[in-house]
């Protein structure tokens, strides 16, 4: 019993009996059903990859059970076998689509192929609809980390663009996961079944934005060596992510907004329109609005884009997801470590997320793969994070200077040190081993030191 099970409905015992040899010496493993009823029990019995289908049966019409095996499994290939050569019913039973017909008797080995091919299909299918789920597993908004009321904000305002084609703009500071929204806008939207593309705008020349967007022909400019399809054409019916949109140029923005306005492009060296259907959702760090005041950026382009706007929060103004996001990113990087299940202790956590985070998530996720792969124990301590980061979290600023002073004022290495025991000290009201743990040195280290820069480990004066 190897190979894909092939389900044969077919009433002449002996008809099914050299069918079943023949799809047995293709490498299938079949089974039989008498009748039309017994054929649709079986399909809730076995995994079914391909049905052969007699259309004479002694209890329903072929065209009936044909339709049940429809509805019961959508997208299951159906190989009809006709003993009768009526072109009318034939046509009746190519209106339901099976996969293939045939008429008996009929050539074997062209069967075979027909049930190999109805099995690859059937595979094919499967696997891009486990794809589409995994994919829209993975975006869907309980699966974006943070549940901060900054976050919910978020979630209510891209639910009230889903069902539309409206124009959508995320503005938030780089790293902020402006295209993980856009890409839960588009997978859990009206147009998650068709492309998304794309495109960072700050991240290609100037000379070749109008090329990405919409396309070239051969021989258009030097270089131009065969035809491209850009951005435009590629997302057709679906979305286009143009980040960092502020970046395009004068030129590449007067082209963009005739797209916007009439729906079709131009290649770059050709003479036809080319009609295009797509969503467009950008995005960017800069101030817009301002570019707009400085002529860098149209304002009727700016008011095409800006139809619905998303305000995207830093790290910072939404600190109650870190301990979430942590937990996130060690399970999505738990191959990096040697340890089967790593966290971070508390005291970590909680100078993690005192920390300002000008990188914001992305700056978070180096900082989490960094202590991953150099703490030695399966929990990650403050004495894995990056000096200069904890004495950021405790008000001391990397680079030798205190966070409230001027660029003059430059201190030496023991002063930064003196003034990041006595901030701890005072924050942590005096308790030592706490003190210590959260700087990264143990008790006797921090005594010494406290002796040296004759602190007291009370008030820290």
């Amino acid at each position: 019993m190897t190979g894909p099970t092939i389900l044969v409905v077919e009433d002449d015992v002996s008809a099914y009996t050299l069918l079943s040899a023949v799809l047995r010496q293709g490498g299938f493993h079949p089974i039989h059903a008498a009748s039309g009823s017994e054929a649709v029990q079986l399909l809730d019995q076995h995994e079914v990859a391909v049905v052969c289908l007699d259309v004479v049966l002694p209890d329903q019409r072929g065209e009936v059970v044909l339709e049940q095996i429809q509805t019961r499994r959508p997208g299951l290939p159906v190989v009809v076998l006709s003993g009768q050569d009526s072109v009318s019913r034939a046509v009746d039973i190519m209106k339901l689509k099976p996969f293939d017909y045939f008429v008996k008797p009929f050539d074997h080995e062209r069967l075979v192929r027909s049930v190999a091919l109805a099995v690859r299909d059937h595979d094919l299918q499967r696997r891009v609809t486990q794809l589409e789920r995994e994919v829209q597993d993975t975006l869907r908004f309980d699966e974006i980390v943070g549940r901060s009321a900054r976050m919910r904000q978020v979630y209510d305002q891209v639910e009230k663009v889903l069902d539309n084609a409206v124009s959508v703009f995320i503005h938030g500071e780089s790293g902020t996961g402006k295209e993980l929204i856009a890409r839960a806008i588009h997978y859990n939207g009206a147009r998650r079944r068709g492309p998304f593309v794309t495109l960072n705008c700050g991240a290609i020349a100037e000379s070749l934005q109008e090329s990405e967007l919409f396309g070239h022909e051969k021989g258009s400019f030097t270089g131009a060596v065969a035809q491209y399809r850009g951005k435009f054409e590629q997302a057709h019916r679906g979305t286009l992510f143009l980040d960092e949109i502020g970046e395009l140029s004068a030129s590449a923005q007067t082209r963009l907004l005739r797209v916007l306005q009439e729906g079709t492009i131009q290649r770059l060296g050709g003479t036809g329109n080319i009609e295009v259907d797509v969503r467009i959702v950008s995005a960017t760090h800069r101030d817009l609005e301002a570019l707009v005041g400085q002529k860098a950026f149209r304002q009727d382009l700016y008011y095409r884009l800006m139809v619905f706007p998303i305000e995207l929060p830093p790290l910072r103004e939404r600190a109650d997801d870190i301990p979430s996001l942590l937990n996130h990113l060690l399970r999505k990087h738990r191959s990096l470590s040697r340890h089967r299940a790593v966290t971070f202790d508390q005291d970590a956590v909680d100078v993690l997320s005192r920390y300002d985070y000008p990188g914001n998530v992305r700056e978070l996720e180096n900082i989490v793969l960094r202590a991953m792969v150099s703490s030695k124990s399966e929990q990650i301590g403050v004495e894995a994070l990056p000096p200069a980061l904890v004495m950021r979290s405790m008000g001391v600023a990397g680079g030798g200077l205190p966070a409230d002073s001027t660029a003059e004022e430059v201190l030496s290495l023991d002063e930064v040190e003196r003034r990041a025991i006595e901030q701890a000290i005072r924050a942590l009201n005096g308790n030592m081993s706490l003190v210590a743990r959260r700087l990264g040195v143990g008790r006797a280290t921090l005594y010494r030191k406290l002796a040296r820069y004759g602190l007291d480990g009370q008030s820290g004066a």
